[in-house]
């Protein structure tokens, strides 16, 4: 084998692990933590070869120390073994525990496969038996679990490394040959003398075949039923006899099914000893779990049980590595009925099961251009398969109505398009379509090249995400964003570059990025409708940069931001997408893009528009006051405009007016600013304090006051209950203007 090279980061970090894991004491459990989308599939082939390389070099070594071959479970040494379980002992000696050389055994369980199972847990049994059958072959284990039961795993300081079994005291080896030296006797006495009856020597003759006869008839029901059970074992497996019992729900709801699967992992880690002893190597098991992060709550908590219980025994020789996204299997943990009470904390279950964490840190700049390499090349067959450059003939680039055509007549499928019947009624459109694709520009395999060309940027190096599932749909979006938009926009007004940048942001930010759209959707709506508006303040919107739009609309999203939790979880770093945004892209560049923009999930902005618009209205009407959403974007004119509503006298509402303009009270002003200092400057009565605070603050009237005459309490008490209590009873909330993950745990 080579010697590995680690061209990337993940290398190093994987080889680093595959070197603890050859010297670890079995058995451990590794925590592979990796979030969703991070290779962890890859990341453990990359374990596994480096652990292959290791247990190879190991081998190297150990056969010129020992000058002993390692042996197989195949041709001459297959029967060898059949005989050494069947006539012999293993014994553990001191020269086998200082054996360096390990063999692994890598056997992957996804849990999601079997998700529909009533006992997930026991598909990792069945998995393990399958692995162990399919790598050692089905024959060894059969005729082994025929005689488990007589063969004993000796650990002594001995020199030979197979003791006999003994019958009567003599070995068994040597009593199946005198077994079979009598009755070759037997036979033999039968076939000459006969049944003598009637005599001395003719009864001592008889008695003498009887006794040979018992011999040879016990022997041959003990040799017969070691045959039966090995044919048995062949034809229902051990993985079989997991799933008859776990199929039987009387079997699986009593506690006597785990006992029995237990059983069968013993019998597996004790198989493994008898294959460590005759193969002069040691054995380890290394069981990977993947997808468990899939799966229902109750389902994650059974898996990890069986971890923690089957795969836990001292002398079993395991490595379990759980492959799973640490955050949603502590959600899981916490959810779960079965651990109600038990487990409320989920990461300190979790510590209590794994023995060895892994925490893949984040992809360096090397490995993800490795990794948009691979996928860019990928890609690349299909853009040559589809290239439309060159295009001369009408008939090399159809539209859907010829498609449809040629798949109605497979056999012309060279048929030219002045073959085609006039009457068809789509020559106009093709000629149209094929004038437009013959536009002077950029071939559509040039623009895809250069906008895959500066996502090898330096410049793009920090809004890569390092998510796999991302950087694919990245790829793939960009294929379809661009194909799209040499249908409608003049090649020559396509950039590159920028159909990157605003596919990345629709990918990695798909929540700001709807709420962008949103509030720029409702102010170009709010300029259509104002008449007064004039159309250079819209064009000078057009020019707003979409920062600016987000910058001012942030106190609306941070007061809604709680039924945004889910929706701001799919976002990525706040900090890079102000990064990516600021100074960029204007409001004209999103409406350019918006109708080429797929991979942006239209729902999303769905929601933001019930709200940010309908809920707000809804809600203004019902209570007949402002919300605070709409309070927050008011002007100085705003606010005294809203004032007309509530019916102050002429010269109150004068004096108001005159206040609010003096103190600069827009909305929001309002908002942040402490009630009685808001009072205190407009020098308001009470009653138009009440209507003012009502409709503008959202001051609600106090509940009824507790009854002043009830016996039981005095002044004291009263007090202490907080009865009669003139405190305020809404406070308003500070809101942060930085809207991230933690904002919203």
């Amino acid at each position: 084998m080579v010697c590995p090279r680690f061209e990337t980061k993940d290398d190093v970090y994987c080889f680093s692990l595959a070197k603890a894991l050859y010297y670890v004491s079995s058995p451990v459990t590794v925590g592979f933590y990796a979030p969703w989308g991070r290779r962890k599939d890859v990341l453990l082939n990359k374990i596994e070869k480096y652990l292959c390389w290791e247990s190879w070099k190991k081998e190297q070594d150990e056969v010129a120390r020992t000058t002993q071959e390692t042996r197989k479970c195949t041709g001459k040494d297959l029967i060898k073994l059949i005989l050494y379980m069947i006539f012999y002992h293993p014994v553990i000696t001191e020269k086998h525990k200082e054996r360096e050389n390990i063999r692994f055994i890598f056997i992957r369980f996804s849990a999601w496969e079997y998700a529909g199972s009533d006992q997930l847990w026991a598909g990792i049994v069945t998995t393990l038996c399958d692995g162990i059958e399919k790598y050692f072959g089905l024959a060894p284990i059969s005729v082994y679990r025929a005689v488990a039961r007589k063969t004993k795993i000796i650990d002594a300081p001995l020199k030979q490394e197979w003791v006999s079994k003994k019958f009567l005291c003599i070995p068994l080896w040597i009593a199946i040959i005198l077994v079979i030296l009598i009755g070759i006797g037997v036979g033999t006495l039968f076939i000459i003398y006969g049944f003598p009856f009637g005599s001395p020597t003719g009864d001592m003759m008889a008695a003498a075949e009887g006794v040979g006869a018992t011999v040879v008839g016990i022997s041959a029901a003990g040799i017969l039923r070691v045959a039966v059970m090995t044919i048995k074992n062949t034809i229902i497996t051990q993985k079989g006899v997991v799933q008859q019992k776990m199929n039987r729900t009387d079997m699986s709801s009593q506690l006597g099914f785990m006992s029995d699967v237990k059983r069968e992992v013993k019998v597996i880690t004790r198989y493994l000893q008898v294959m460590e002893v005759f193969q002069r190597q040691k054995i380890k098991v290394v069981l990977e779990i993947t997808n468990l992060d899939k799966c229902m709550p109750n389902k994650v908590v059974g898996v990890l049980n069986a971890m923690n219980i089957l795969l836990s025994d001292p002398s079993a020789p395991f490595i379990s590595i759980l492959a799973v996204d640490p955050r949603i299997i502590v959600e899981c943990v916490e959810s779960s009925l079965l651990l109600k009470g038990m487990a409320n904390n989920g990461y300190l279950f979790l510590n209590r099961i794994i023995t060895l964490p892994f925490c893949i840190p984040k992809m360096d700049s090397t490995t993800k251009c490795n990794l948009m390499k691979n996928i860019v090349e990928g890609k690349g067959e299909l853009i040559r398969e589809t290239e439309e450059e060159n295009i001369t003939d009408l008939a090399e680039v159809p539209n859907e109505k010829v498609q449809l055509l040629r798949q109605r007549v497979p056999h012309q499928n060279d048929l030219a398009v002045q073959d085609l019947p006039l009457n068809v009624g789509w020559s106009g459109e093709l000629m149209q379509s094929s004038n437009f694709l013959a536009d002077k520009g950029p071939h559509t395999k040039t623009l895809i090249d250069d906008a895959f060309r500066y996502l090898f940027n330096d410049v793009m190096k920090d809004y890569i995400t390092d998510n796999v599932v991302h950087i694919r749909r990245i790829v793939n979006t960009i294929t379809v964003t661009i194909r799209l938009m040499i249908r409608d926009v003049p090649r020559t007004e396509i950039r590159p570059h920028k159909v990157t940048e605003w596919v990345l942001l629709a990918t990695q930010w798909p929540c700001r990025l709807s709420w962008i759209l949103q509030c720029i959707e409702d102010e170009q709506q709010k300029r259509g409708l104002d008449q007064t508006d004039a159309t250079g303040e819209s064009s000078i919107y057009t020019r707003t940069f979409l920062w600016d739009v987000f910058e001012k609309s942030l106190e609306e999203l941070d007061a809604i931001k709680t039924n945004l939790k889910q929706l701001l979880e799919l976002d990525g770093d706040p900090e890079i997408f102000h990064k990516l945004l600021y100074g960029n892209f204007t409001v004209a560049d999103a409406n350019f893009f918006l109708p080429f923009t797929v991979n942006l999930d239209q729902s999303i902005k769905r929601q933001m528009e019930l709200l940010r618009g309908s809920n707000n209205l809804w809600e203004s009407k019902k209570n007949n006051r402002l919300t605070m959403l709409t309070l927050l974007n008011m002007t100085i004119d705003e606010v005294c405009k809203e004032m007309t509503k509530l019916c102050f006298r002429e010269d109150n509402f004068q004096m108001y007016v005159q206040k609010i303009k003096e103190h600069n009270l827009n909305g929001r002003a309002l908002v942040y600013s402490d009630n009685n200092e808001i009072k205190d400057v407009l020098c308001m009565g009470l009653g138009d304090w009440t209507l003012f605070s009502v409709y503008f603050l959202g001051v609600l009237p106090p509940p009824p006051a507790a009854p002043t005459t009830a016996p039981a309490f005095g002044k004291q008490e009263a007090q202490k209950l907080g009865v009669g209590s003139n405190d305020k009873l809404l406070k308003q909330s500070k809101m942060s203007l930085f809207i991230s993950d933690e904002d919203l745990s």
